[in-house]
């Protein structure tokens, strides 16, 4: 993990983190139950790649930038991922998606089945 300059830690319980993110996830994790990570791009591009979470929230915003930072990188590890909720749309077409990690080999899906997910055909 990469800062420039010294972080403000004035949040009580803050730490900075040495180099090996993963290994001290890994270590926060055995001491608490619940860890959220709001932003951080490489923080949670990290916690993909090493599986170091449980549950991945998904806010799909009806945009397309084309240029940004990936979530999803080259980076990125297969992963098999459930849903764990029926998908809430909000009323500017926010999709938001809760996931969880399901153990296994990923394997992709028949997008011409019937139960494809999709509702209607386009």
């Amino acid at each position: 993990m990469r800062t420039v300059g010294m972080p403000d830690l004035s949040w009580a319980g803050s730490t900075q983190l040495g180099p090996d993110l993963a290994g001290a996830v890994r270590e926060i994790r055995h001491r608490h139950q619940h860890i959220k990570v709001v932003g951080s791009l490489n923080l949670v591009q990290t916690l993909l790649r090493e599986k170091l979470f449980d549950r991945l929230d998904l806010w799909v915003h009806p945009i397309v930038l084309g240029v940004g930072k990936k979530v999803f990188d080259a980076g990125a590890v297969p992963t098999n991922l459930t849903l764990l909720a029926p998908p809430v749309a909000g009323p500017t077409g926010t999709v938001y998606l809760r996931y969880g990690l399901t153990q296994g080999i990923p394997g992709t899906g028949d997008m011409s089945a019937p139960d494809r997910g999709a509702g209607h055909d386009t």
